[in-house]
């Protein structure tokens, strides 16, 4: 997985993104928190916290965030979001890769959007018996996974982000991966490519079957409207 470091810290160099906004679409993260865990939860894990927007956003209604995050970029960018939104106290930044990491505290809620796949099965399983490790008795853990169909859909899609930089989505029907790939206009061979392994939800069973995890709920979403540009957040718990 030597390839995840340096996508995510070329892919936020690449991208501009409007602080406020980040942070208010993170409302339908909130609510899903709100939904799913019970309101004694105050201690959350982010696991690849990116840019932070969704550590800050839960720090600024209350809860204690440890986010841990790889891309030394993405690092230094919460730390100065959280102390632009005064809550800088109530953040613990981990700059390490989360399959290393050591904790000795126990959380009551771990959360992982928008990344989980980044390893084979096994390595999966690995990440997934640490995360157990970490929760508190009667935690939850709120996880994006990908769906091997939506991607095998738009396989060769590719679009514009903003002015000078695009992107393409690929699947790979072998490893049931999606594709997702990065660059500026006129570089195309000079691109960042991520890959991600994508679950159903009875794979998913079948991944955690020797884990003492349950699955519990599933929401499907998480489908770009490519016609208006808009993203819905999609979730499994």
């Amino acid at each position: 997985m030597e390839w995840v470091r340096g996508f995510y810290e070329k892919q936020y160099s690449l991208w501009e993104v409007s602080d406020t906004e980040e942070l208010e679409s993170q409302q339908k993260l909130l609510n899903k928190l709100k939904k799913y865990t019970p309101s004694s939860c105050k201690k959350i894990l982010e696991l690849g916290g990116g840019r932070g927007y969704f550590a800050v956003a839960a720090a600024k209604l209350g809860y204690e965030v440890t986010v841990i995050e790889l891309a030394e970029n993405a690092v230094h960018y919460i730390y100065q979001l959280a102390k632009q939104e005064g809550v800088l106290s109530k953040i613990t930044i981990i700059h390490e890769n989360f399959y290393k990491t050591e904790l000795t505290e126990h959380f009551d809620v771990v959360c992982y959007w928008d990344g989980f796949g980044i390893g084979d099965d096994q390595e999966q399983q690995v990440l997934l018996k640490r995360i157990h490790r970490w929760l508190r008795p009667g935690g939850k853990v709120l996880i994006d996974i990908y769906t091997p169909w939506y991607w095998a859909k738009i396989s060769g899609r590719a679009m514009q982000i903003e002015k000078g930089l695009f992107r393409k989505y690929d699947f790979d029907a072998i490893n049931c991966r999606m594709i997702d790939s990065w660059w500026k206009e006129g570089r195309e061979t000079e691109n960042v490519t991520q890959s991600l392994r994508c679950y159903s939800p009875a794979d998913l069973e079948l991944l955690i079957s020797d884990i003492p995890l349950t699955l519990t709920q599933c929401e499907p979403g998480g489908e770009m409207n490519y016609d208006r540009y808009i993203y819905r957040i999609g979730f499994v718990s």
